[in-house]
């Protein structure tokens, strides 16, 4: 008698990884987001490998997290 399994709340195409105790400013951070939105996750992964904002990295940490999720957790083809 354990608890139910809450229904996923994303897409079945869809994956999601979370990044807590970032120590960085909302701005900042919207900043490097908004160069990557819309972006394929290659092309995402390259432009924040070059950035030169120090956020960029975990960042890019934590879309590596998600990619690796879409494929090992929920079979999808990144």
């Amino acid at each position: 008698m354990g608890k139910p399994s809450r229904p996923r709340r994303l897409a079945d195409t869809e994956a999601q990884a979370v990044l807590r105790n970032l120590r960085v400013s909302p701005r900042k951070l919207n900043l490097v987001a908004a160069t990557i939105r819309n972006l394929p996750a290659p092309q995402a992964i390259a432009t924040l490998t070059f950035s030169k904002r120090r956020i960029a990295r975990d960042v890019r940490k934590a879309l590596e997290s998600a990619i690796a999720n879409a494929e090992n957790n929920h079979q999808l083809d990144i």
